[in-house]
């Protein structure tokens, strides 16, 4: 992440030499707001966009049926998800560990 972040710095073009408080320059907040944002949490909109996606590519195969899904889209599938008590809560669970999986591994 530390390397990423002085490589998105490098990259910008602005006067990464202005002072903005003491000694505290430009290419220093650049620097760490990468590496907040890098760390914070995923929103609840992160997380159900990559559910929705989970959804949808599973949308075929159900309970290893095979299937014609009537859904047109993500947004489709998701709203009949609504209608299974917990199957939408099951996929954001699953959300929420992939974007912690990922998370882990950009982080070692």
């Amino acid at each position: 992440m530390l390397d990423e972040a002085q490589a998105y710095e490098n990259s910008r073009d602005y006067d990464c030499c202005q002072i903005i408080e003491g000694a505290y320059t430009v290419g220093d907040a650049v620097y760490e707001a990468y590496c907040d944002g890098r760390e914070a949490l995923p929103t609840n909109a992160e997380i159900e966009a990559v559910a929705k996606r989970l959804l949808w590519r599973s949308c075929k195969k159900w309970d290893g049926v095979e299937s014609d899904c009537v859904a047109k889209g993500e947004d489709d599938a998701w709203d009949y998800a609504g209608e299974i008590p917990g199957f939408q809560e099951e996929y954001i669970r699953h959300a929420k560990e992939m974007l912690e999986i990922a998370r882990k591994a950009v982080s070692e």
